[in-house]
């Protein structure tokens, strides 16, 4: 399923609700992911990451605490909809992947976690941390929704459908707070940039790789987990997350907080879609 821009720019932001108990856990076909090793780490490093949301929450309320609005929805609806992706994909490796001990790996993950969010540091203006978010979602969303269309799974397909619907949406409240703040300071495009390639660089950054590694060093005793085993791991699914992975949508989302003309942007798009089809993942 493709999202055009228009979609994201104007579609009403609510979208449809879902939880835990409307998902339909009888249906998981454990025969078809219990020895996709590849699937395996996705959706348990994404659980992890996930189920930690309120550690990086608190930075952004503290960013915006006289903004009514925003920390109004960032308490609402952002937090608690990222955190039951989490308690989601949680129950989901339980089931799918039982001899796993969730609990007991998250709990050494969560310190070294913790120490990184500490360090991730906001843009020097609101317009410009609010497109550092945009971009955040724009990776999210994408990433869901590639595992979406990798898996045979009903259950994890239309559970990563949701979750990438929820990283749409939230899309686009940040995308409507930047239009807000650039009106209000007159950010340039030139700083938007900046911040979406500052985020970029961050998105292949350590939250992947500190969740993985503890999984897998539970999963492979005494082994250690360097950063040749982590390049080796990427090279293998990088066929299978190109086949699937949502090119253009990813290209809107990424290109949108730039505000260009229709001319620009319509020749932009062919251009970054190419680039990204070489890069990711």
């Amino acid at each position: 399923m493709s999202v055009s821009i228009d979609t994201i720019a104007t579609a009403d932001p609510a979208m449809p609700r879902w939880s835990l108990d409307s998902i339909d856990w009888g249906a998981l076909r454990r025969d078809v992911v219990v020895d996709d090793e590849a699937m395996f780490y996705l959706i348990t490093a994404a659980s992890f990451v996930e189920a930690t949301t309120d550690l990086y929450t608190q930075n952004l309320l503290d960013y915006f605490e006289d903004d009514a609005e925003i920390t109004a929805w960032l308490r609402v609806h952002w937090l608690p909809e990222e955190l039951q992706h989490g308690r989601a994909l949680r129950r989901y490796v339980q089931l799918a992947w039982p001899d796993f001990d969730w609990d007991g790996v998250y709990e050494g993950f969560l310190p070294e976690y913790s120490a990184q969010c500490a360090d991730d540091g906001l843009e020097p203006t609101r317009t410009r941390e609010m497109a550092s978010r945009c971009c955040v979602e724009m990776g999210t969303a994408s990433y869901y929704r590639t595992l979406s269309r990798m898996t045979d799974d009903p259950v994890l397909s239309a559970l990563t459908g949701h979750i990438a619907d929820d990283e749409v949406s939230h899309y686009k409240h940040f995308y409507r707070y930047l239009k807000k703040y650039q009106a209000r300071d007159g950010e340039h495009r030139v700083g938007i940039a900046r911040a979406l390639w500052n985020r970029l660089m961050m998105i292949d950054g350590a939250d992947s790789r500190i969740a993985m590694s503890h999984i897998y060093r539970e999963q492979h005793p005494g082994q250690p987990f360097d950063e040749q085993l982590y390049r080796e791991f990427r090279r293998a699914s990088r066929p299978l997350i190109q086949r699937h992975f949502p090119h253009r949508m990813c290209v809107q989302m990424l290109l949108r907080p730039l505000g260009l003309g229709p001319l620009s942007h319509r020749l932009a798009v062919p251009v970054f879609e190419a680039v990204v089809r070489r890069v990711v993942p």
